[in-house]
């Protein structure tokens, strides 16, 4: 009596699983992408990169002007607050346009990091890429390339030494293709100093 309880429910299942078997098959047709969908995709992706590239490289551009000039930034401080701390005169010698990446040199050497300080950011700012120029502009008159910059044993620029320029002493980083300029300059004898950008650089 048991079994054929058993036997009939067992034909029952039976019975209702067959008929949705068919519904339940893969259908092979309906897997992949056609040629032309690919097509399409390929394009848009092609259209996008093209408007971002641009901005993109722009942005990296302004990345390493900014790097490179609070480099510079730093570097005339770090000669200024040396020149406090040890009571003597410091001399900043800009390297220009001889080393790429540019290069500040300090006399006497730093104690802390030598006589030569690279200005590219660790190795992250590529040859070629950056350049600076330094000049001194004083109020209506050319511009003149300047080298050096030399603050006494108060931190002030010595406008009796022979070896100081004219100030305001500004020091220009651009990319090498001249776009994108960001600069430090040195403004009064007391050693004050601001950073700019565009016009205000020459």
């Amino acid at each position: 009596m048991k079994t054929a309880i058993l036997l009939k429910f067992l034909q029952s299942c039976e019975t209702k699983a067959t008929p949705n078997f068919p519904k339940t098959r893969s259908r092979k047709g309906d897997n992949g992408y056609t040629l032309l969908e690919l097509i399409v995709v390929v394009i848009l992706l092609g259209v996008l990169a093209s408007i971002a590239a641009p901005g993109w490289l722009g942005f990296i551009n302004r990345q390493r002007v900014r790097t490179v000039n609070d480099r510079v930034f730093q570097s005339l401080r770090l000669a200024q607050s040396e020149a406090k701390r040890t009571k003597s005169d410091v001399t900043i010698k800009f390297n220009t346009p001889v080393t790429d990446p540019p290069t500040v040199t300090f006399d006497p050497a730093l104690p802390t990091g030598g006589s030569e300080q690279k200005l590219d950011a660790g190795g992250e700012i590529k040859a070629g890429t950056i350049k600076l120029s330094v000049a001194s502009c004083p109020p209506n008159t050319a511009c003149t390339a300047a080298t050096q910059l030399t603050f006494n044993y108060n931190g002030v620029v010595d406008p009796n030494n022979p070896n100081n320029p004219k100030l305001p002493l500004v020091a220009t980083v651009s990319t090498v293709n001249g776009g994108g300029k960001q600069c430090a300059i040195v403004e009064t004898i007391i050693g004050g100093m601001r950073t700019g950008e565009g016009d205000e650089c020459k």
